[in-house]
């Protein structure tokens, strides 16, 4: 009799074994079948089981994970007419068990359709079907210089593939296959993605909002044409200052902010929490002394004045704003840099998914100076980019009744110190979607966004940082449960935690004035919701509304004829 026990385990351990067995050795092309996807063939179909890889990303929305047994499916398919050969690639739990029973299709990043490997890799560690695609192009972020064919005429089928149709394939292609290996299709599906990735996110909800039953989209570039014009604006106002900064020259105004405005909130903690009312004169700073590179410099007051105009944004001659400033205290690393070379001369290094846009979609000419453009030359670019592209690579439609019709959830979260995309154009869409839809508490039952204090783009930076978004996303979409806060942390100067709970718009977060600053059980989301149309287009948040106008208004000025 005492032998039974051990019987019972070693039978249990059998049936554990065989299970895993007949799991894996679905891992083969020979257990697929084509997936039916309209107006795509498929070419080909290989499966490769995976063992102990390892995943890793600079970005927090993307942990570093190992450790990963999976099967690789990668799918080849091509479009009627288009010549194309897009690569599929989804990663399954080996394990019926392992697998969470849902699947998530993930997104891209500047001018990559999609990112593979560090955004496959967590979403498998979480129990996840995922799916990535390339878009049928080759995956740099920051070249775009495969939208053109060796003639010199723009690939369209291919930006098509990356700002809409590859989305929809990756969403179908990877649920199928999914289905197949598993034998049952996943219960529910998401998108979740971040820049690019965010704007895809925000194309499913605009044009596919049945594709997934949920869509995680964070630092969205909704207007993506406007992004990468504005992300050039740094650059111009150097060039036109005939002062290149280096980033040890930005870093006192950027520390003033965070000195001047930390304790507004009541806790220092080296974050602005509202860069709204941070109010920096940089022109405060002329005179002062500062060791660079072993070298001393004084703040001049054209350093001031290009704070100042980055901090203003871009505008027409008129004065009006065409696209977002970046607040006070947000790193300038990605959009105003430069190179130092012999002798210590400086030369421009504009941000590359700006200057590729410019050089290969724009001017059709990839040896193009960037730094020679003159005010008009920008100007006349920045309408061109919108005739041209805007269309096809915006998403940025209010309208989202198809997605609230068909139950479908959006969940946004954005960084205050996005040092790619101002968090300003999240908050300015979110608005509109107010206006054309009833208000922000109608609004609230199917879209929800997040301000993530201090945190730079897709989770750089030290600010706070949502913990698990993704599966609040999941409680909602399942559940029924809206997310009225998310949980986030960073670290400290200290290197200690701090906890926080992140306030869905258009509440805010406000310290209460006794206990650990540093914890969540201090803070409190106050503020109530905002309904009058009349409030929400104040002058002080209308930053870009009617751009197309005041680009024509441009235009007239510099003589171009736009429609």
């Amino acid at each position: 009799m005492r032998k039974l026990p051990f019987l019972f385990l070693l039978l249990r351990l059998y049936h554990a074994v065989a299970a895993l067995e007949t799991d894996t050795a679905k891992c083969s092309a020979t257990s697929f079948t084509h997936p039916s996807i309209p107006g795509a063939s498929i070419l080909s179909i290989e499966a490769e089981e995976k063992h102990d890889v390892s995943t890793s990303s600079p970005f927090r929305t993307s942990p570093s994970v190992s450790n990963l047994h999976f099967c690789d499916v990668q799918v080849h398919l091509t479009h009627a007419g288009t010549n194309d050969r897009v690569l599929i690639r989804t990663w399954l739990p080996l394990s019926t068990s392992d697998w969470n029973g849902r699947f998530v299709a993930t997104g891209g990043g500047g001018w990559s359709t999609g990112m593979f490997e560090p955004t496959l890799g967590p979403a498998v560690h979480f129990g996840y079907a995922a799916s990535s695609t390339d878009g049928g192009h080759q995956s740099d972020p920051g070249d775009v210089s495969w939208a053109v064919n060796t003639d010199g005429s723009i690939n369209w089928h291919l930006l098509e593939n990356l700002a809409s149709r590859s989305l929809v394939d990756e969403v179908l292609v990877g649920k199928r296959i999914a289905e197949q290996y598993y034998g049952t299709a996943p219960h529910h599906s998401y998108w979740d993605g971040c820049s690019q990735g965010g704007r895809q996110g925000y194309t499913i909800a605009q044009k596919y909002p049945k594709l997934v039953d949920g869509i995680h989209a964070c630092a969205p570039a909704l207007d993506f044409v406007n992004m990468a014009m504005g992300s050039l604006w740094p650059q111009f106002v150097m060039n036109n200052a005939s002062t290149l900064m280096t980033q040890c020259e930005f870093a006192p105004f950027i520390q003033a902010a965070v000195e001047q405005c930390d304790l507004l909130d009541g806790v220092r903690d080296a974050i602005i929490e509202d860069p709204e009312t941070c109010t920096l004169d940089p022109t405060t700073l002329v005179g002062e002394r500062i060791q660079c590179d072993g070298e001393q410099f004084e703040i001049t007051p054209a350093m001031a004045d290009i704070v100042n105009r980055i901090h203003r944004g871009p505008q027409t001659a008129f004065g009006s704003a065409l696209w977002h400033g970046y607040p006070h205290g947000t790193p300038m690393n990605w959009v105003a840099n430069v190179k130092t070379i012999a002798e210590g001369i400086r030369s421009p290094d504009p941000f590359a998914v700006s200057s590729s846009f410019i050089r290969h979609l724009l001017v059709k000419n990839s040896a193009f100076n960037i730094s020679n453009l003159s005010y008009a030359d920008y100007m006349s670019l920045w309408v061109q980019a919108n005739e041209d592209y805007g269309y096809l690579l915006n998403a940025n439609n209010p309208n989202l009744q198809a997605l609230r019709d068909a139950g479908g959830k959006l969940l946004t979260w954005h960084g205050t110190s996005d040092e790619v995309i101002p968090y300003q154009s999240t908050l300015r869409y979110r608005q509109r979607v107010e206006a054309a839809m009833g208000g922000a508490k109608a609004v609230n039952e199917f879209y929800r966004v997040f301000l993530a204090p201090g945190l730079g783009h897709c989770g750089l930076g030290n600010g706070l940082m949502p913990t698990d978004a993704l599966q609040a996303l999941v409680d909602w979409v399942e559940e029924g449960e809206a997310p009225e806060t998310l949980e986030a942390d960073a670290v400290d100067a200290r290197g200690e935690r701090m906890t926080r709970e992140l306030c869905a718009y258009p509440k805010k977060s406000k310290y209460m004035g006794i206990g650990d600053g540093s914890r969540a059980s201090s803070w409190a989301c106050e503020g109530g919701e905002v309904d009058d149309e009349d409030e929400l287009f104040d002058s002080k948040r209308d930053f870009v509304g009617g751009l197309k106008e005041r680009l024509m208004r441009v235009g007239m000025d510099l003589g171009l004829s736009i429609g």
